[in-house]
């Protein structure tokens, strides 16, 4: 899954720009999948990879991480959602799965 992509500690500050809303850190995708099975929807879309990116300078790390986490809360109530921040390029941009 992306997640591991989401996660990456080189891009996110070992992991302190992330969050899990609705999963365990180290068991969302477990959890992830046994929804999935739960619902009966084993086949088609996996997950949905959302990226929100900001111009350079525009706002903070943690800035982007409230952002990305209050649009998942409001747009994503229920779901699992897994939160990264990359701070790895000139913009700063995060990753919602």
């Amino acid at each position: 899954m992306g997640i591991n992509y989401v996660l990456n500690g080189d891009k996110t500050e070992e992991r302190v720009l992330t969050a899990h809303l609705n999963c365990d850190p180290g068991r969302e995708c477990r959890e992830m999948l046994d929804t999935k099975r739960a619902y009966g929807k084993e086949d088609g879309v996996q997950y949905y990879h959302i990226i929100q990116s900001f111009k350079p300078g525009e706002v903070t790390p943690e800035q982007a991480l409230e952002i990305a986490t209050e649009f998942a809360k409001e747009h994503l109530p229920g779901y699992e959602t897994v939160i990264g921040v990359h701070v790895d390029k000139e913009h700063i941009h995060a990753h919602l799965v």
